[in-house]
């Protein structure tokens, strides 16, 4: 269940106070314990839906796996996901469980160099798009956005090729869940990320920047802003990111030689 229904009050103030009771929908937020190997790893608040999803695309930026195959087996049972890796050595544990918010807080860690300096696009330089695809996945994001149009109380993310075609789309309360849903998905359907472009609703923080390095998608594009660190991590690793997606604009930060133009004024 994703969303609920519930009776509220709802005030308008046209020519006076006005109150009507109504029902209206609610997003559904839950939890959700990961053990890696029979350790518990990390408590996710998140919309309880894809949960393989955002499970594999939440290991892999972290640095937990490199590859899909080191997985041999997921089992999700109500509360909790059982995760076991080939490799028993997992150097991210640590000895408390982290929680991981619907919030941007990024635990209060640094992003280890070993994540950032593996995730480079600098290479995909001849994956470029027209201005008009950019807003084309900005549209496309907002029309797929059903969760968030009947509660308001959701992040979306898509996936598109280089002609804004939709290849995969997630909602979620979180916008990290969002991403790493739409990721998940499109890795287990074998998506070659390199001719892709990444839309998102949420603030682009650095950790955001590496979750799309990391899959080697080379743009990442919200109608949101980015942070100073989002900026830097998207210099280092060669991503174009484009912020403030609205109406007929954006801002390219990063990289704008992937964006078709004919001047710059």
């Amino acid at each position: 269940m994703v969303t609920l229904e519930r009776r509220i009050l709802r005030i308008r103030l046209n020519d006076g106070a006005h109150a009507e009771s109504i029902k209206d929908e609610v997003v559904v937020e839950d939890q959700l314990e990961l053990f890696i190997n029979n350790t518990c790893y990390a408590i996710f608040s998140f919309t309880p839906y894809e949960i393989k999803e955002l499970i594999v695309w939440h290991l892999l930026p972290e640095g937990i796996i490199s590859k899909l195959e080191e997985m041999k087996g997921l089992e999700i049972s109500e509360g909790r996901a059982d995760v076991y890796l080939s490799n028993k050595t997992v150097t991210r544990f640590s000895e408390k469980p982290q929680l991981i918010l619907t919030s941007c807080s990024s635990r209060g860690l640094k992003v280890p160099p070993h994540l950032w300096m593996k995730a480079k696009v600098k290479n995909n330089l001849d994956f470029r798009l027209k201005p008009q695809t950019i807003l084309k996945a900005l549209a496309e994001l907002n029309s797929h956005a059903f969760v968030f149009r009947r509660t308001g109380g959701t992040h979306a993310s898509a996936l598109l090729d280089g002609e804004g075609k939709l290849l995969e789309f997630s909602e979620d309360i979180g916008r990290h869940n969002a991403i790493d849903k739409v990721i998940g998905k499109a890795a287990l359907d074998g998506i070659k990320f390199t001719r892709t472009l990444l839309a998102s609703t949420g603030r682009l923080a650095s950790e955001m920047v590496i979750k799309a390095a990391s899959a080697r998608i080379p743009v990442i594009v919200s109608m949101a802003a980015p942070t100073d660190k989002g900026i830097k991590m998207a210099e280092i690793t060669g991503l174009t990111l484009i912020g403030f997606a609205r109406g007929k604009r954006f801002n390219v930060y990063t990289n704008p030689e992937r964006i078709l133009v004919n001047k710059c004024l």
